[in-house]
């Protein structure tokens, strides 16, 4: 879920200043509310957050012998996400599942880079438990005054293209005046100008209309559970596979150090087994989503294996570069290494 929608609007400094705000929209103990310890998250039930929740949620009650309540928040009844990750920032929430954002970080960009992963099995590889990409995103959300409790799966993504337009699949022959929708952030222009699309960077909350309007004609960096939100619109998904979303699950340090020893040791090995469930199940609610997307007519194309490459190839070259300067050549060597690049 790559989009302005999932951009913290302020620097770090901003969210300083509206400390003192939050503090009066939120009491000090909302930390342990009536209902229990608040987990809150912006998407509906049927996405794996979800079900990942749910599985967190029942393994603490098992280990804790229901002593550890959890008030539990989904689909953003406390805010948008980006709302709620600064409110776990600051300590005022316990704990959320967000989306990478390198204004808080620039290193968290690599969570957008193209091909690091092919498949489920080389996405786990890199970014599952244990993964050094996992701990590369402990330590930078450990600077933030979070600690990551997991990096979960969600899927891999494509673009979306809208009724009325043909469909780019021979890239970059069939890009050339294809108006495609990307999130404002540099690689992601970089990456889709280089694809040779007429790139257009736009707020999430514009997409539907645009495409409706015909001031767009698809969407990139969709991953399947977000296409049926343009279903009346759209005639096609391209699954290329081009990036996979990782996506983080936080808590707040001082509401972890507020906890008791035994508390704070079944809230981890509850999370790690959450974690652990989502990586052996994501693949499976993938095909779910794009069963959907079939059945509500909207044609699913895959790429053959020269247009993978051909379209993988302009990817890399462009956009690994960049993460290099950033993260150091040690760091992408090994990314390199693992990834089979």
């Amino acid at each position: 879920m790559i989009n302005v929608r999932k951009k913290i609007t302020g620097a770090l400094a901003a969210v300083a200043l509206s400390t003192s705000a939050l503090t009066l929209a939120l009491p000090n103990d909302v930390q342990a509310a009536e209902g229990g310890h608040i987990l809150a998250h912006v998407m509906p039930t049927d996405h794996i957050f979800n079900s990942v929740s749910q599985e967190f949620m029942s393994k603490l009650d098992e280990l804790s012998g229901g002593t550890v309540k959890i008030e539990y928040h989904p689909g953003g009844d406390l805010g948008d996400w980006a709302t709620i990750t600064e409110q776990v920032m600051q300590g005022a929430l316990p704990m959320t599942m967000a989306w990478s954002n390198s204004e808080l970080d620039p290193r968290l960009d690599i969570a957008n880079l193209g091909y690091v992963a092919d498949d489920w099995e080389s996405a786990s590889k890199v970014y599952g438990p244990g993964s050094k990409m996992d701990a590369l995103f402990g330590e930078i959300y450990g600077g933030l005054n979070v600690e990551l409790l997991g990096t979960l799966p969600t899927d891999f993504t494509g673009y979306v293209v809208r009724k009325g337009v043909d469909i780019p699949v021979n890239i970059p022959q069939d890009a050339k005046g294809f108006k495609i929708r990307v999130p404002n952030y540099p690689m992601a222009i970089d990456r889709y100008s280089a694809l040779g699309f007429s790139v257009m960077p736009m707020a999430f909350s514009e997409v539907h209309t645009a495409l409706q309007t015909g001031a767009i004609d698809g969407r990139a960096f969709s991953p399947p559970y977000e296409v049926l939100l343009f279903e009346d619109v759209l005639r096609a998904y391209v699954y290329t596979r081009e990036s996979f979303e990782p996506t983080f699950w936080i808590a707040s340090k001082s509401w972890l150090a507020s906890l008791s020893d035994q508390e704070r040791a079944w809230v981890r090995q509850a999370a790690d087994h959450a974690t652990q469930w989502a990586w052996n199940n994501a693949e499976a609610f993938s095909q779910g989503w794009l069963d959907k997307i079939r059945a509500a007519g909207i044609e699913v194309l895959e790429q053959s294996p020269e247009q993978a490459a051909a379209y993988k190839k302009t990817v890399i070259e462009v956009e690994w570069p960049i993460m290099e300067k950033l993260l150091g050549k040690k760091v992408m060597d090994d990314l390199r290494v693992t990834a089979g690049l």
